[in-house]
């Protein structure tokens, strides 16, 4: 009676948090739908907002020398920062134009830095032009917007010719001026821009008329039709202007021309880069030293603003392989292939329906799987559906990445923080029978080396770095690059120790067993192609981890009756290690092999990023092997019955001892020297170059370091196990519903932005964004561990297929059904956190005193044999 309590109490508590989960996400899903198609309905494809706002995410901070301006960030979008290939692609040997006063001159020369081409210092005040790359730029010099050039220009684009470029208009035309009336016209100066801005508007309708837009927001995706586009006049820093400009470029004269061009904007729907005045918007290091032009960076902004919204579209096109789809302003997605609509419209349609049919008459779905299939099914392609149509459509913003070192340690530390407050003892292994008393039942409550509740903490808390790391951008920091380096070389070390140990215990080398591994691991990642249009390796983790799998399973399967012979397994680990070596350096394997797959199966696949990833890690997993096996063999000579005073037996006894004298200081030293010898490389190639050398001492030391008593051993973080449990789903997923653009930008719900000046925002996006994220690669586990049984065996989809701690595989079977308190208390530990906080920290503390105080030794009996039957500690967790 007491255990269905607390079954009931687990399985309310699920229940209770999928609920608030699902209403969580239903609620972000209207509120997205509503700003899409209710407040963005007007500029679906963030053209408007392109040219209209945004903001710094790099603004310098005032007190520190920091380099800034490098980072605009429209509303809902990321831009693209150009180069002369991308403008030689966009362009086509067309013109851009830019007619106006020296403002505008320093947005022609920014662009013109884009093609290699530097101010030559020639006269200020005229016309000049520049060709490179097959792309001119021309400037004319017209600060009052009245000379014939500027007329000829705009008229041009109105003449039928023109959208077929059949006569040479400026693909770009950018009109900026209004300065130099409030400098040299007195008080006549509003008179005449809004006389010059009558004559530019009688062109533009000229251009409507001809079913050419005046404004963006007509243009579709931008590329279709040619940009013309106003700057709205330049404000200046008054307090910094010399005495003579300070007396005639005054707020009473400059405020009036900017009024107008907002009445052209709003009333006649010209187009105006506002975007320029937000840029420079309470931003006094924006400015020259003169307080009248801009900064040189923001000037090269100005221009990547333009250049995104006239190219963006037909860049997009020319992307051949069609990811990463990171230039998301004035742009628009794809349509789906007749593949991805056949999935979105099965997943969407049929799949709920085949729910509702099977939940009310169970006589009728003898023709399908059975429920718990169809539903995992189904929670796999809505969580496809969720990829789709977050990463590939326009209904969730896109946001850019700004690596700040502060935000970086901040999220590190808040996870580190949340782990240490969910730090509670491993539950014991099951009880087993004593062979030797048939009657006595051992529980042994040490947990074993490298055991289950370890390895997944372990893969949890560099889950959540290399997670921080992503989002963050934290790449260009090279010791943090190499950190996370390490990291995933200790996955790959995980995946040599589980499997090697696997093999060499249960000697199951079928066909069942590996093939439920590799559905397991791949496939999310073989699905998300067909959907995303991506490929399979640009999701290269499971690919890898696949690699490496198929690796050892060779190795063991070799000769596998001779397995038990201790230089007969290394010598097979040691010809596989040079084997691989030369199947990952020698140049034409892989070549041919990519070829024959494009060939044959129009498969295209990078094979030089393929080979740097298979580089990086080429040796740890070897390591990961001869650990396993020395590790299985120590095992197995403690089985043995031997004299007490034997020399075997004496030595066996010494092993503990060595371990701790021998090799432990050799583990204390090692963190010291790789960090030296870390800081000392000079960049990433360098580091890299050595890392498959040099990555076995570090991992060998954490090892080291967590198992070395029993204390460290018996207890570990649920928050990280939990999340290591799903470190797969969290890993493949993150692509597109946490991350952006294929991991190049962030998503965003865009219904915060005015929040705390956007950084507010941003937050309530992470955190609302990182909820919905983690509920659904819970489910997405459980959903495709369901379905690998069910492929294995159709006739028994509820049996799951024998599972193994693999270095990704997860414990879950069939649905998220929490089995015990424990579980129920990994997936709420946040929220037990936040509620008792204070309680815990005080829980925490005196355990970690007593910690402190304890025997820190390592455990001697889980490795001396005892009468009778010994079965160890290891034996227990893993079997």
């Amino acid at each position: 009676m007491y255990l269905r309590r607390i079954r009931a109490a687990c399985l309310d508590l699920q229940d209770a948090v999928n609920c608030a989960c699902l209403s969580l996400f239903i609620t972000v899903v209207i509120l997205v739908m509503y700003r899409h198609f209710w407040q963005d309905s007007h500029d679906p494809n963030k053209c408007d907002a392109l040219l209209s706002r945004g903001r710094w995410l790099d603004a310098p901070d005032p007190y520190h020398s920091v380099k800034g301006y490098q980072n605009w960030q429209p509303a809902g979008c990321m831009m693209h920062e150009y180069n002369a290939r991308d403008l030689t692609t966009c362009l086509k040997s067309r013109r851009i134009v830019f007619i106006g006063d020296s403002v505008t001159r320093q947005i022609f020369w920014a662009l013109a830095k884009k093609l290699d081409i530097q101010d030559e210092g020639e006269d200020k005040h005229s016309s000049m032009s520049v060709d490179a790359h097959g792309v001119r730029i021309e400037f004319f010099w017209d600060p009052y917007l009245n000379t014939s050039s500027l007329y000829q220009e705009v008229a041009a684009t109105s003449l039928p010719g023109a959208r077929n470029n059949q006569i040479d208009t400026a693909a770009i035309l950018l009109l900026g001026g209004g300065l130099w009336n409030a400098r040299y016209l007195g008080d006549a100066s509003y008179q005449q821009f809004e006389s010059s801005t009558s004559e530019i508007m009688r062109a533009l309708q000229d251009r409507k008329s001809h079913g050419r837009p005046s404004s963006l927001s007509g243009q579709g995706s931008g590329g279709e039709y040619d940009l013309v586009v106003f700057a709205p006049i330049h404000v200046p820093r008054y307090d910094a202007l010399s005495p003579e400009r300070a007396m005639t470029i005054t707020p009473a004269r400059v405020k009036p021309i900017f009024q107008h061009l907002q009445q052209l904007s709003v009333r006649q729907n010209v187009t105006v880069a506002w975007s320029f005045s937000h840029m420079m918007w309470r931003e006094p290091s924006a400015y020259d030293e003169d307080g009248l032009h801009v900064n040189g960076v923001v000037a090269r902004e100005m221009a990547d603003v333009l250049l995104n919204a006239r190219c963006n579209a037909i860049l997009r096109q020319s992307n051949v392989g069609g990811y990463p789809m990171d230039k998301t302003c004035c742009n628009i997605y794809q349509r789906p292939n007749w593949v991805q609509s056949i999935i979105l419209n099965v997943s969407l349609g049929l799949l709920p329906a085949i729910i509702l049919i099977t939940s009310k008459d169970a006589k009728r779905s003898n023709f399908s799987p059975s429920r718990k299939v169809t539903r995992a099914i189904t929670v796999l392609a809505s969580a496809i559906c969720y990829c789709y149509f977050a990463d590939r459509t326009q209904l969730f913003n896109k946001a850019q990445k700004q690596y700040s070192f502060t935000g970086f340690m901040c999220l590190c530390t808040a996870t580190l923080v949340l782990g240490f407050f969910s730090i509670r003892r491993s539950a014991p292994g099951p009880l087993h029978k004593n062979s030797g008393c048939p009657t006595q039942r051992i529980v042994v409550q040490d947990q074993p080396f490298l055991s289950r509740h370890q390895t997944d903490e372990w893969k949890g808390w560099m889950q959540f770095i290399i997670l921080i790391y992503h989002y963050t951008g934290a790449s260009r920091t090279l010791w943090i690059y190499e950190t996370v380096r390490l990291l995933v070389a200790s996955y790959i070390f995980m995946t040599g120790f589980g499997h090697t140990v696997f093999f060499y215990k249960r000697s199951d080398y079928s066909l069942r067993r590996s093939a439920a591994v590799l559905i397991r691991l791949n496939m999310l990642s073989c699905l998300l192609p067909y959907v995303m249009k991506t490929d399979y390796l640009f999701y290269y983790f499971a690919p890898l981890i696949s690699f490496w799998y198929l690796v050892i399973y060779l190795t063991m399967v070799v000769g596998h009756s001779r397995n038990r012979s201790l230089g007969f397994l290394i010598a097979k680990v040691l010809i596989s290690a040079i084997s691989t070596t030369g199947l990952i350096r020698v140049p034409g394997i892989f070549e041919t092999f990519f070829q024959v797959l494009e060939k044959c199966c129009n498969i295209h696949w990078n094979v030089t990023e393929w080979r740097f990833r298979l580089q990086l890690d080429s040796y740890i997993v070897y390591t990961g092997m001869l650990c396993g096996t020395l590790f299985v063999k120590y095992l197995d000579a403690l089985h043995v019955d031997l004299p007490e005073d034997s020399a075997l037996n004496r030595l066996i006894r010494q092993v503990p001892w060595i371990f701790r004298f021998i090799w432990l200081p050799m583990a204390l030293v090692t963190p010291p020297v790789f960090y030296l010898f870390a800081h000392r490389t000079p960049d990433k190639y360098s580091y890299n170059a050595w890392l498959p050398y040099i990555s076995t001492a570090p991992v060998l030391a954490f090892v080291t370091f967590r198992n070395i008593s029993r204390h460290t051993r018996n207890f570990h973080s649920s928050v990280f196990a939990w999340i290591g449990r799903h470190s797969l789903e969290t890993f493949t997923l993150q692509f597109h519903i946490w991350l952006a653009a294929d991991t190049k930008g962030l998503l965003a719900l865009g219904v915060f932005e005015g929040i705390a000046g956007g950084d507010g925002g941003a937050r309530v996006d992470l955190a609302v964004l990182t909820i919905i994220f983690l509920w659904v690669c819970w489910h997405v586990a459980a959903a495709t561990q369901a379905l690998t049984s069910w492929i294995i065996d159709p006739s028994d989809g509820r049996r799951d297929v024998e599972g193994v701690d693999d270095g990704v595989v997860g414990e879950e079977e069939g649905l998220p059904r929490m089995k015990c308190k424990e579980d129920v208390r990994d997936v709420f530990n946040i929220g037990r956190v936040a509620a008792g906080f204070g309680a815990e920290a005080m829980r925490s503390a005196s355990r970690m005193k007593r910690l402190a105080a304890g025997d820190l030794r390592t455990n001697e009996e889980a490795f001396i044999p005892r009468s009778g039957r010994f079965l160890t500690t290891w034996e227990q967790a893993y079997f």
